[in-house]
């Protein structure tokens, strides 16, 4: 087993004054309480934002109130950590000390080979500090072509030496262009870019890009700009998580004390890590503090920003990896799936088993009872990039949306404080424009004043509507009082409307179009969510008695008639019935659904057991600086499963409004381009449905009506997965047909 050179233990318990902890950070807080456990922790890199979460419950003394004694072990040379864990826990195992336990952090793309290559280390991953890698490959552009490099040589990148041989898996998918991966060294490759030693270089999007960012402003490139390429992604590259937490295997058993001291380890970082996006500028000031007084600062490197306004920015960038763990009422959970689907991608062997080097006793594990909607928010919106990315390969433009607002709306009062607390630009309702552009698609904002008159609305949705670029419209809700509603969302055409406003008129009317044959009319968005919701946790619908509290066009009204269509008995409510009647109404359903956005509407005391409560509605309160539900009380004490807030179904929203523009444009496209056309022999035309359901029912169809014609049809599926199912049909014709 490899060696990690032993030195001395960094410990805050140095700063013991007269027999108690006194902070050196906050003077006035003196911590009396005697420490029980000792948490030895190594980290993958010295002192950073990238551990502002762990500064902060420094800073505020959240370990030693939980009884922990937290020791810094010496960073150790790259890809060592793990043996400096199992070293050490070896060292305590033999001290006999049943109180100290060893925890580290390294990236999954490390952990997953170096435990294959070493399995005797027996180390199991608990939790994660960010969802998925910061790595990226950082390059400089320059508005100047003369200056590119000629495209047939190939191009350099300098890389840790320890990431050499994962990047040039990810690099020799590249079709495009061939590359010389090289390691470099880590204190200089900033320098070295910037010279031009090399194309590019391994980069973190949260520490090391804003540094060469503010370091070309300050050099004299002219027309230069930073160009970073995650490479989560790239090329069909699966990273999974970073700063993954592992601890030694034999720790996690019941009933050896050891267990409950990693719980409360979690427990404290992940509090502290939520102060820390709660409050970014507090959090840097905890870093800069930790790192001189552990002095875990010493490494001299050049991608490093001396500046307080620096170490604020990577906080933030930090905060949002670490906001994308949360799943049902805490971060840093890890989803057994992602981390398969990226152990596979890293080790590409048949023989790994499932969960390779994940705790399965799930110590860090939400509640079952939650239905949680963070991981499938994410997982969906992950598809219809896909989806979206693909056609734009296939038509050479993005599929786009276009969002009209008549005025302010009241819910986005506070969306950018929401934003910064439970999301980020990459995944939030509150910033559509920079979540399709993370996510391969085009989207316009369009805000118009709150005195626009009718006929001034209908002639920018006529536009939008005409416009051949133009694949989605969303128009938001609600409107201005003068505005006429209807003429307004019956001026959207059905294979544009992406937010659901023609569904309950075309379910109502009979469309032949709700036969699953099309996607059109699309389901609004929050209702479709809270379907999927309870889709994805087995929350059974039909034949159950769900009162809806909430009777929106937007929400309530139309989940009541999706209920409906998969057997429910609805009875819909809102909030301005009496207490007593609501009351009544609740005891008596299976499933509580409230998107009334009214807080403490319904008490928990009302859910009867075996109730199943979905929580829609929200609020934020700007003095608590939090978000409240429809409920008050506990509903943990009273449900058998209810969405948490945050983290059940608003997650949801943009994803699936974005799942619902891509398959606009696919349809729209596919409709325009497949006509009928002679070929020698036969007639041929190519059709799209949405699955293989809705191509089946066609299908069934197409056969029942040439079994009466006694003339069938050759047909050929096509499942291209992020795009559907294409069904290519031919009619032989007949010999008197010319």
């Amino acid at each position: 087993m490899m060696q990690c050179a032993a030195k001395k233990t960094l410990s805050i318990s140095r700063m013991k004054v007269g027999g108690m902890y006194r902070s050196p950070f906050f003077s006035s807080q003196v911590v009396t309480k005697r420490y029980i456990h000792k948490v030895s922790l190594q980290l993958d890199y010295y002192m950073s934002p990238q551990f502002a979460g762990i500064a902060v419950a420094l800073s505020n003394s959240l370990y030693q109130e939980a009884g922990m004694e937290l020791n810094f072990l010496p960073i150790c040379p790259v890809g060592l950590e793990m043996n400096a864990v199992r070293n050490h826990a070896n060292n305590v195992a033999s001290s006999k000390d049943v109180a100290s336990v060893s925890i580290g952090s390294v990236e999954q793309n490390i952990f997953v080979p170096t435990l294959q290559q070493h399995p005797g280390l027996g180390l199991n991953a608990v939790a994660a500090m960010f969802r998925r890698s910061p790595l990226c490959l950082a390059s400089l552009a320059n508005t100047d072509s003369s200056k590119r490099k000629n495209p047939t040589e190939r191009l350099t990148v300098g890389v840790h030496e320890d990431s050499v041989s994962v990047i040039q898996k990810v690099l020799a998918a590249d079709t495009n262009n061939s590359y010389s991966v090289l390691a470099s060294p880590r204190s200089t490759k900033n320098t070295d870019l910037l010279q031009g030693k090399f194309d590019s270089v391994q980069a973190y999007l949260t520490t090391e890009v804003p540094t060469l960012e503010r370091q070309v402003l300050s050099s004299k490139l002219m027309g230069t700009t930073v160009v970073a390429k995650p490479l989560e992604g790239m090329n069909g590259a699966k990273l999974g998580y970073s700063q993954v937490l592992f601890c030694p295997k034999e720790d996690l058993s019941e009933g050896g004390g050891k267990r409950e001291v990693i719980n409360s380890f979690l427990d404290v970082t992940f509090r502290g890590w939520e102060e820390a996006i709660r409050d970014p500028e507090s959090a840097a000031r905890s870093v800069d503090q930790c790192r001189a007084m552990l002095r875990l600062d010493e490494e001299n490197n050049d991608h490093w920003h001396n500046s307080f306004d620096y170490t604020v920015q990577s906080v933030g960038l930090c905060g949002n990896f670490v906001k994308e763990t949360f799943q049902g009422d805490r971060l840093g959970v890890i989803d057994a799936q992602r981390w398969n689907d990226a152990t596979n991608w890293l080790l590409e062997n048949d023989n790994i088993p499932t969960n390779f080097g994940l705790d399965e006793t799930e110590i860090w594990k939400p509640s079952s009872q939650l239905l949680a909607g963070n991981e499938l928010a994410r997982n969906t919106l992950e598809k219809a990039a896909n989806s979206a990315r693909a056609f734009c390969g296939t038509h050479d433009r993005k599929p786009s949306l276009a969002v009209v607002t008549v005025g302010e709306l009241p819910r986005y009062t506070h969306g950018e404080r929401r934003l910064q607390l439970y999301s980020n630009n990459d995944n939030s309702w509150f910033n559509k424009t920079s979540v399709g552009l993370a996510n391969g698609f085009e989207v316009q904002e369009i805000l118009l004043p709150p005195t626009t008159t009718t006929d001034e609305l209908l002639s920018q949705l006529y536009a939008l509507d005409n416009d051949a670029t133009v694949d989605g419209i969303q128009l938001m809700w609600p409107l201005p009082p003068q505005i006429d509603a209807a003429k307004a969302y019956n001026s959207i055409s059905l294979d544009r409307d992406v937010d659901g406003a023609h569904y309950i008129g075309q379910l109502e009317l009979g469309s032949p179009s709700t036969d699953n044959m099309s996607p059109f009319p699309l389901p609004p968005v929050t209702p479709m969510s809270i379907i999927a919701l309870m889709d994805h946790h087995d929350v059974s619908i039909s034949n159950r008695s769900i009162l809806v509290v909430g009777r929106s066009r937007i929400v309530g009204s139309p989940l009541a008639h999706m209920l409906r269509e998969r057997g429910a008995i609805v009875t819909v409510a809102h909030s301005q019935i009496s207490s007593d009647k609501l009351e009544s109404l609740v005891k008596s359903a299976d499933i509580v659904v409230s998107c009334a956005g009214s807080p403490k509407l319904i008490k928990s005391e009302w859910i009867q057991a075996g109730t199943d409560v979905i929580n829609c509605g929200t609020t934020f309160d700007y003095q608590s600086d939090t978000l409240c539900s429809d409920f008050d009380g506990d509903l943990a004490s009273v449900a058998n499963k209810y969405s948490p807030v945050p983290g059940g179904v608003g997650p949801l929203s943009v994803a699936f409004l974005l799942k619902n523009v891509v398959n606009a444009a696919q349809e729209r496209v596919d409709n325009d381009a497949n006509e009928w056309t002679r070929k020698i022999g036969c007639l041929h035309r190519t059709f799209h449905f949405p699955s293989y359901d809705a191509a089946l029912i066609f299908a069934n169809k197409v056969n029942s009506m040439s079994s009466a014609l006694d003339h069938h049809a050759n047909m050929t599926f096509s499942h291209k997965c992020v795009s559907g199912v294409y069904v290519d049909m031919e009619f032989l014709r007949l010999r008197q047909m010319k």
